[in-house]
């Protein structure tokens, strides 16, 4: 079984939490681990593979239950029909060719020159908005590799992060508080709605992913936030989202706003009372 792979190395290089691969082997039939000597789950490579193109369906929205158990040949006719999305626009292709052809440097550089001539707003509306959606695209398609997307992360919350430092230095009230809850990794969305409330002078606290409810219920209290914002990616359960919602509406003061975005959230409809589904990034309640 040398050319098989632990559960961790699949977690790892799939983005899929093990507790989430144990699931859905029990739910779906996949993916279909053997036994190593001493117990332990092993994977063949092209099983990861395979997890690696269900997570890349995943960050474009498509539900776990919808695609997991699908053929191979069913889940590559879903990325193929993905081809067709807007054309982006010539920046955004720029940046893309940066991404895929430099040492990062340029892809920094560029973000800068858009991000002074434009404003924040504007780089994240027409600039990282669509770029993401476009990484995603190619992402589903197998046109970008995983350490491509590693980079851009990295080199986009750099640069986000710094600029946010500067914004927030005049920032005032409203005080936001944003996290995600345990389960959700992805926090760029987080991050771009920083932004966007940086560059109306709204202070805010980022806490990041993966905060426990009732330490998030704490820091709102201990920060004397006015707006809590929560963001829950396609990948996050969507059955808990409303519980976790309901909760924590129950432990926070009703003077405090709930703020949730992402796409996990796209079809919740009747939200608690003092909470406000973000739909664009453009269109913030503020």
């Amino acid at each position: 079984m040398n050319d098989w792979l632990s559960i961790g190395a699949v977690e790892r290089d799939s983005g899929i939490a093990r507790d989430t691969l144990r699931v859905w082997e029990r739910r779906y039939g996949f993916p279909e681990p053997l036994r190593n000597p001493r117990g332990e789950r092993v994977y063949p490579v092209e099983q990861l593979r395979k997890l690696q193109q269900i997570r890349r369906l995943m960050d474009q929205g498509h539900r776990p239950g919808k695609i997991v158990a699908l053929s191979d040949a069913d889940l590559l006719q879903l990325e193929n029909s993905l081809s067709g999305s807007d054309e982006p626009e010539a920046h955004v292709k720029q940046l893309v060719n940066l991404l895929q052809n430099t040492d990062g440097s340029g892809l920094e550089d560029a973000f800068d020159s858009i991000y002074k001539q434009h404003g924040m707003e504007y780089f994240i509306v027409h600039t990282v908005a669509p770029l993401l959606r476009n990484i995603g695209e190619l992402w589903v398609r197998g046109r970008l590799d995983i350490f491509e997307e590693h980079f851009l992360s990295v080199t986009l919350t750099r640069f986000l992060n710094n600029k946010i430092s500067i914004l927030q230095r005049y920032a005032g009230r409203p005080r936001a508080l944003l996290a995600t809850l345990p389960g959700e990794q992805h926090t760029l969305g987080l991050l771009m709605v920083s932004s966007m409330l940086s560059s109306h002078g709204i202070s805010v606290i980022n806490l990041g992913a993966e905060v426990p409810l009732d330490q998030l219920v704490a820091a709102t209290d201990r920060y004397d936030a006015d707006i809590v914002g929560i963001t829950f990616s396609a990948a996050y359960p969507y059955e808990n989202i409303r519980g976790d919602l309901n909760e924590l509406r129950d432990y926070i003061e009703q003077d405090v706003d709930i703020w949730i975005g992402g796409d996990g959230v796209t079809r919740l409809r009747k939200l608690p009372a003092g909470v406000t589904k973000l739909t664009s990034l453009d269109k913030l309640p503020v």
